[in-house]
């Protein structure tokens, strides 16, 4: 989970960006996007685990302290709640999550903020992702209440995510599914392999001509 507030850092290649949560370096960033790949036939992407509309803790699974959601629908959920949060956050001046559909360290500080601005209408334990990623489909109505509250627009902008948004299938495949408003990097990941390996050839040959053309120009 990645948890931004206003840093002047510039996204350098070969540099690390700081930010709240730790270090997250640019060559990350883009290895998530080539490490996604397809759901074993077995996966069913497209539901909860329980087959209905709500989520559980079957829908997540933990990986690094953070949950990520086994299903498109857990990563749905997930992320509206995230986008209800940065709502609430930009009417009181909190910092805001980024919208990647994985219950963190970022997301549960933000939740505690939320908590505390509803007086008791939004529910849950902030006490670990575990305790919030499966009701995230009942939290975000409740948060969604306590913006329309106070006033909030409808979209708010929030950061950057750095990471796509990827789901854990019951197989242990990690897959970039086609969401919405993720980005170029998730349109990318969501590609099936060999686009990728097309994809980044390309990109090399380019970088490598303008590799080339640059070393011409010193030599002059």
């Amino acid at each position: 989970m990645t948890f931004h507030r206003t840093y002047p850092d510039r996204i350098v290649a070969g540099r690390r960006i700081h930010h709240p949560m730790g270090d997250v370096g640019i060559w990350d960033a883009i290895r998530s996007v080539f490490e996604a790949g397809e759901p074993a036939t077995s996966d069913k992407i497209d539901q909860t685990a329980g087959g209905g509309a709500s989520t559980s803790a079957a829908d997540f699974v933990t990986v690094g302290g953070i949950c990520k959601p086994r299903n498109v629908p857990a990563l749905e959920a997930v992320r509206e709640l995230q986008r209800q949060m940065n709502r609430v956050a930009q009417m009181k001046g909190f910092g805001k999550t980024a919208v990647d559909g994985a219950v963190g360290p970022g997301t549960l500080s933000l939740f505690r903020q939320v908590q505390s601005v509803g007086s008791g209408s939004v529910m849950g334990d902030p006490s670990s992702c575990m305790t919030v990623a499966p009701d995230a489909d009942v939290l975000a109505a409740q948060v969604k209440a306590v913006a329309d509250n106070l006033g909030a627009p409808t979209k708010v902008t929030g950061p950057v995510a750095l990471t796509v948004p990827t789901i854990v299938t019951a197989s242990g495949k990690v897959v970039a599914p086609p969401v919405a408003d993720a980005g170029i990097l998730a349109s990318i990941a969501a590609m099936p392999p060999i686009q990728k390996v097309a994809l980044a050839g390309v990109a090399g040959g380019i970088g490598y001509l303008l590799f080339t053309q640059a070393k011409k120009r010193r030599r002059r």
